[in-house]
């Protein structure tokens, strides 16, 4: 299968007056042609500094980003100019951000900011542009697109606006999109809709998908392949299933613990005790053992690789789990 991303070894570090605040800590991450990969974890963990670096995004200064390799379809991006990077971006390697009333520009029409994709990066003519936009929202599920591309953001509905990045995103059928918390501030049925444009279009238009969300159960309905991310570090990846039926690594048991369920018979909320650690004050070794019930001495000394445990399975704990939630021989 081809390999569309493949990044090694990626460090982000902001340094602050307060200390240095290390938001990512080596990760590695493939993504394969047409597949959907889930980046899951808490807030604060890593995952958006993680697509932001992804596609350069990230300033310097403020950041320092260190990376062994960042290839994206066989292309060393390292060596890529900005010049360069703003040609992929948007053509070849799509985003779409969290929010989207601040994402789109609030002076401009949907319709405007649509073409100026097609403009920019097909070379096409204002008109020719405005056709592909109109065709591009009624192809996202909007309805009298020809009206709404002359609409401003604060004019349309979260659930139409989140659409009109996904046109966007889409416009120019890249190989890579990558989705940061796609379906933030939705309620639960825009949610589902958004969800299944999205992965419709990604199916349709043969793209590779990066999710990044805290939300498992849009996990569970789209991905393919998860990795679970916690202090900036990746501490389980797995295929989807397996990860459902078998999770191994205790903050990932927690995060499906923490997801309410309506045959729920002790009505009340699980979650996780503790919360995430200072991206400037870490404890020594494993960044979980603070909030791990099955944490030991060795665990709060020693930081454990990510070793593998199955086909395609790895994960980062010196106690992985078994199904039943008890503690396997190390």
């Amino acid at each position: 299968m081809e390999q569309v991303l493949k990044l090694r070894n990626l460090k982000v570090v902001f340094p602050t007056d307060y200390g240095l605040i290390r938001a990512v800590e080596g990760i590695d991450l493939d993504i394969y042609d047409r597949e959907c990969v889930a980046l899951v974890g808490e807030s604060g963990s890593g995952k958006s500094v993680t697509s932001q670096a992804v596609m350069r995004l990230l300033g310097s200064p403020p950041s320092l980003v260190r990376v062994d390799v960042l290839e994206f379809d066989g292309r060393d991006l390292t060596r890529c100019t900005e010049k360069e990077m703003q040609e992929i971006r948007g053509k070849e390697m799509a985003m779409i951000f969290q929010d989207a009333m601040t994402s789109l520009n609030p002076v401009m029409t949907v319709g405007r900011q649509i073409d100026e994709v097609y403009i920019r990066h097909e070379g096409d003519s204002k008109q020719a542009a405005r056709e592909k936009t109109v065709k591009a929202l009624e192809l996202i599920g909007i309805p009298e697109p020809g009206e709404r591309a002359n609409a401003f953001p604060h004019q349309l509905s979260g659930g139409m606006r989140q659409r009109v990045l996904l046109a966007m995103a889409f416009a120019c059928m890249p190989k890579l999109i990558i989705a940061d918390e796609p379906t933030t501030a939705l309620d639960v049925t825009i949610q589902a809709q958004v969800l299944k444009t999205l992965r419709g279009m990604q199916k349709g238009c043969g793209t590779s998908l990066l999710l990044v969300t805290h939300d498992l159960s849009v996990v569970a309905s789209i991905a393919d392949r998860v990795y679970v991310m916690y202090a900036g570090k990746i501490v389980e990846k797995a295929p989807v299933e397996d990860l459902f039926i078998k999770p191994h690594h205790p903050y990932t048991v927690g995060l499906m613990a923490a997801v309410p369920t309506l045959t729920d018979e002790k009505k009340k909320f699980t979650q996780i005790p503790g919360t995430v650690p200072s991206p400037v004050n870490k404890p020594s070794g494993c960044y979980f053992h603070p909030r791990c019930e099955y944490a030991t001495e060795r665990c709060r000394r020693e930081m454990p690789s990510l070793v593998p445990v199955g086909q395609g399975r790895e994960v980062r704990c010196f106690h992985p789990l078994s199904v039943e939630g008890g503690k396997s021989s190390e």
